[in-house]
């Protein structure tokens, strides 16, 4: 029976990486359980198997488990309690059961965790449900994180001028990192989505490495929109090497952040405050959420089907490029307060039925709306519901005093749509919006005030 569990932290998997009290924490480990997952899981344990033995030359490797599923779910057979929110995991479960037959002398549980602990909040939630099912308690040996192993290697400093240093997952990185920000670093990428950074901050500095720490350690450094190439080659040549790679980076801007307002932003301009935090605006029939790097999809179906193309003013549709950049750009744009790019969704479905954004443009408190339904859920009133819920919700937390949008004159559906949604028409601007062609159409505009 278990009476403890460890928790080691190992760093990068290296035998420097292990503090003198994690060694002494693995030396009184009776069975390690190993929670590997995906491609590499094979290597990754045995580079485990490999960590604990040299760990502890004298009594030998312990006991290792791999529990593996997938597993059954307490009471998921009709009864009610494979809905009770505290059912075992699948995980878990599977521990459980490959601890069940243990032999009464083995009864000190190791989990060896890359990194620091503290951060892999993941397997810290498995060990708290194990402990709480097996009454065991837990203790916590930290091991080298791979900020500190990064730093080292590349023989620099974290938090240079005081700037913030973050630990985020790749595609936080990509959805909500900016220089000003100061110094992020990531553990574990293998797909390297910092690269999708490079053409929105060509010069944002990035050093990586792999197996650090070991004889055939790998690093490179430099601007992101300069080492691109070759970061994916020492990527994959390292990976080809050992058959799994865990590597990490870290990014920063080159220089000391310098309080820019983001791209394209015109220097000495007065930052806009910050749309409201937002994660779902709903009428029950449709939701709004802010747009995110993975919706670049929904915009390039939105821009490049035939009635949007018809009212473009260019014949040349959106390329999966400027899609990309576009929604990896949403959240930037969100917290500079410039513009708050949203992604309809429909409740019954789950599925994104179109866009609608929200800037501020012109006057001080005067925002501007735009927006587009998917081809596939047009003639269901998302629109109006969608116009509805932004305007409520942008009177309601933010300075704004009036909304506006406006469309091509002979694009009637925009404007039944508008009228719907409690926009009053009020007039015509001439020669306003550029057609294909290269001439100019007639905007009919539309507004709302704060009521």
């Amino acid at each position: 029976m278990i009476k403890r569990i460890r928790v080691v932290g190992i760093g990068l998997g290296h035998s420097t990486h292990v503090t003198r009290a994690a060694l002494e924490a693995l030396a009184g480990v009776d069975v390690l359980v190993v929670l590997e997952r995906g491609p590499g899981a094979a290597q990754r344990t045995a580079a485990q198997r490999a960590l604990v033995a040299e760990a502890r030359p004298t009594r030998g490797v312990p006991r290792i488990l791999e529990p593996t599923g997938p597993t059954t779910l307490p009471g998921s057979e009709g009864s009610s309690a494979a809905y009770d929110p505290m059912s075992l995991s699948g995980e878990v479960t599977a521990c459980l059961e490959a601890l069940r037959d243990l032999p009464a002398e083995e009864d000190i549980l190791g989990v060896l965790v890359w990194g620091d602990p503290a951060l892999e909040a993941p397997t810290l939630e498995v060990v708290s449900a194990l402990a709480q099912h097996l009454g065991a308690p837990v203790d916590i040996t930290p091991g080298l994180d791979a900020a500190q192993l990064l730093a080292a290697a590349h023989h620099t400093s974290l938090g240079r001028g005081g700037v913030d240093v973050h630990r985020l997952s790749p595609a936080h990185l990509v959805d909500y990192y900016e220089p000003v920000q100061g110094d992020a670093v990531v553990v574990g990428d293998p797909h390297l989505r910092c690269l999708e950074l490079a053409e929105l901050y060509p010069d944002l500095e990035v050093c990586w490495g792999a197996n650090l720490g070991s004889a055939d350690q790998t690093l490179v450094r430099g601007p992101l929109g300069v080492v691109a190439d070759e970061l994916r080659a020492a990527r994959a040549a390292a990976e080809r090497a050992r058959g799994w790679v865990l590597d990490a980076y870290l990014v920063r801007p080159s220089t000391e952040p310098a309080g820019d307002a983001g791209p394209g932003s015109r220097p000495g301009a007065a930052k806009p405050e910050p749309w409201p935090a937002v994660e779902r605006l709903s009428d029950g029939v449709l939701t709004l959420r802010p747009m995110v790097a993975g919706d670049w999809p929904v915009l390039l179906e939105e821009h490049n089907n035939e009635e949007s193309l018809r009212w473009a003013f260019s014949s040349a549709p959106m390329t999966e490029r400027e899609a990309r950049l576009l929604a990896a750009a949403s959240w930037r744009a969100w917290s500079g307060g410039r513009q708050a790019r949203l992604v309809m969704v429909d409740e019954a479905t789950g599925r994104p039925a179109g866009t609608i954004s929200l800037s501020r443009m012109g006057p001080p408190g005067v925002g501007l709306i735009g927006y587009g339904v998917l081809p596939g859920f047009r003639g269901r009133g998302f629109t109006v519901r969608a116009l509805e819920l932004l305007a409520e919700w942008a009177f309601r937390t933010t300075s704004l005093a009036r909304l506006e949008l406006g469309h091509k004159v002979g694009n009637v559906a925009s404007g039944v749509v508008a009228s719907r949604a409690g926009f009053v028409r009020e007039g015509v601007l001439s020669g306003r919006l550029p057609n294909a062609d290269g001439s100019y159409s007639d905007e009919v505009m539309y507004g709302r005030v704060r009521p």
